[in-house]
């Protein structure tokens, strides 16, 4: 009988041994990478059959860098992202990004033993369906923030100061300014809130993005 062969990609130990320890279990050879460069690395020397990966791998590519670059370069490849970030857009990517039959799990689905089995059988057979792909049903508090906006939140958590994202992004002072206040409208933040609402805006921009790199 074929043994089946995945690589999991996860830049944190702890959970990058959970998921291989569990995929082992399961019956599968299990190769590990802690980085885009390192998985690429295993995938182009290695009979590869699934990729199990994070997407926020630290600095460098990201998950969905990387699953991008492998659908292009081996389409037989069944791909399962395995993330907290509820949805590609907090990374600044279209969902539309994401490959075809590509399944997105968010971790704490782990919860259901069979869930990642049963996603990574449906991508092997080309039938990822909405059931696995939790990127399509986001529910966090900046689920109504623009991309746009969520770009300069994201520079903003980052420690930059508005004058600093006008001159990154080649903008007025002004609408900067107004991006970050439509952003805390978006995300249903009380503007005359005691805590200063820009900061209110970032801590849930950290809570559902974790810190920018």
């Amino acid at each position: 009988m074929y043994e089946r062969s995945v690589l999991v990609v996860e830049d944190e130990p702890f959970v990058r041994g959970l998921v291989a320890d569990k995929l082992k279990g399961n019956g599968f050879k299990v190769e590990v990478a802690s980085t885009a460069a390192e998985a690429r690395k295993i995938a182009a020397n290695t009979d590869i059959d699934i990729v199990v990966m994070d997407i926020d791998l630290g600095p460098g590519p990201s998950g969905l860098d990387l699953g991008i670059a492998l659908h292009k370069m081996h389409p037989e490849l069944a791909l399962v992202f395995l993330t907290h970030v509820p949805e590609p857009r907090i990374f600044g990517i279209d969902v539309k990004s994401v490959p075809k039959n590509a399944a997105y799990l968010l971790k704490e689905r782990l919860a259901d033993p069979n869930v990642l089995n049963d996603a990574i059988e449906a991508a092997l057979r080309d039938r990822v369906g909405p059931e696995f792909r939790d990127d399509l049903k986001p529910s966090h508090p900046l689920v109504n923030v623009s991309k746009t906006q969520l770009d300069v939140l994201r520079m903003i958590a980052k420690g930059m100061s508005n004058q600093q994202i006008a001159e990154e992004r080649g903008t007025t002072l002004r609408a900067v300014e107004n991006l970050v206040n439509r952003a805390i409208a978006a995300a249903g933040i009380d503007a005359k809130s005691k805590t200063s609402a820009r900061v209110i805006a970032v801590r849930e921009f950290i809570r559902v993005a974790g810190l920018p790199e």
